[in-house]
């Protein structure tokens, strides 16, 4: 259970640095996302074949949704950073 908060927190912290425009964030995350899908891979899920299937689909899913995240990228930001507290906006203005 714990792995999988470890998991769920490197989740937050790829949309928070997409969000925040912070590369470490999503660097960070990603590392950590693959390190919790790697012991899935070689000790939960060690005899099947539906789960190499299932990390290929999902693999392609992100790859979609990085193409969408190019293409509306401006939009996004902006509903996203809509949601957030105003002092943190303002900084985030000040440096871009």
């Amino acid at each position: 259970m714990s792995r999988f908060i470890y998991f769920c927190i490197n989740l937050i912290m790829i949309g928070l640095g997409a969000i925040l425009v912070r590369r470490v964030f999503v660097v960070f995350g990603a590392l950590g996302s693959c390190g919790y899908l790697g012991y899935l891979a070689f000790d939960v899920f060690r005899e099947s074949w539906l789960f190499p299937i299932t990390l290929t689909v999902i693999g392609l899913g992100i790859i979609y949704l990085g193409i969408l995240w190019q293409r509306h990228e401006q939009a996004i930001s902006q509903r996203a950073r809509a949601m957030l507290p105003t002092a943190l906006r303002d900084m985030l203005s000040t440096r871009h």
